[in-house]
């Protein structure tokens, strides 16, 4: 169940929501685009899909307001609406897919664009880090911003060749999560959608988040602000838990 807090018009507005993926990437860069962008919580998504959780306000340490499992943030000044996810999945996922894809058409929004990771290990070759970036993108959205991936020397991901038949096989995202899943189901009901992903490792994937929030942001230009100055949340100190206490040096 989408319930929304707050009455706002999301005609045409772009929505963003990341894939509980390898190094939580995609949820990383969700909180920076949060926080940067300072948008404010308009909404929750109810699914028995998803471990049930309730914490303190991610994004400031006075506010008394308290974040879930699936919340709605939207800014009306960047025309986005982004839903953040803070726990796995542990059901089938048809009925999310289904009233996410409803509530997209309802509201009229323009797009929907996943956040994603892959396990850095399926990128056999020696790459820079921002060769490891990848898209995917829905036939309405490469015929609106295929030229802009182009100019952008943007990667599309392909499937890969099958060694011993040199035939293409499936389109895969290891480690993506739902990334894949709720791509070809938004694609089947015709919103145009994309995913954008990254590959990576487990550790501390802060790196990896700035990297793909500022990969988004050449597309949609939503942050005003160059990657070494992006805010982090005020949640972000607790990613590694408390330090060590001092007694056992």
């Amino acid at each position: 169940m989408i319930k929304l807090t707050q009455d706002v018009n999301l005609e045409n507005y772009t929505l963003i929501l990341p894939s509980v993926a390898v190094g939580n990437v995609g949820q990383l860069s969700v909180d920076l685009l949060i926080s940067n962008l300072n948008l404010q919580k308009i909404g929750q998504i109810f699914s028995t899909a998803f471990v049930p959780i309730v914490g303190a306000n991610a994004y400031n340490e006075h506010s008394n307001e308290l974040v879930t499992a699936i919340d709605i943030y939207a800014g009306t000044e960047k025309r986005i609406v982004v839903v953040q996810i803070r726990s796995p999945y542990v059901r089938g996922l048809a009925e999310f897919f289904k009233e996410l894809a409803q509530f997209v058409a309802e509201k009229k929004i323009a797009k929907v664009i996943i956040l994603a990771s892959s396990y850095d290990h399926e990128k056999k070759e020696v790459q820079p880090q921002h060769l490891k970036l990848r898209y995917i993108a829905s036939p309405t959205v490469r015929t609106e911003s295929g030229k802009l991936f182009d100019d952008l020397s943007w990667i599309p991901h392909k499937p890969k060749i099958m060694p011993d038949t040199n035939a293409e096989g499936t389109l895969q995202i290891p480690g993506g999560g739902f990334a894949k899943s709720i791509f070809t189901f938004l694609s089947n009901a015709n919103v145009p959608c994309a995913v954008l992903f990254k590959f990576c490792s487990e550790g501390d994937n802060i790196a990896d988040a700035v990297a793909l929030a500022c990969y988004l942001n050449q597309w949609i230009n939503v942050l005003e602000t160059s990657s070494d100055n992006l805010k982090y949340p005020s949640s972000w100190k607790y990613l590694f838990g408390k330090p060590p206490p001092r007694e056992i040096y």
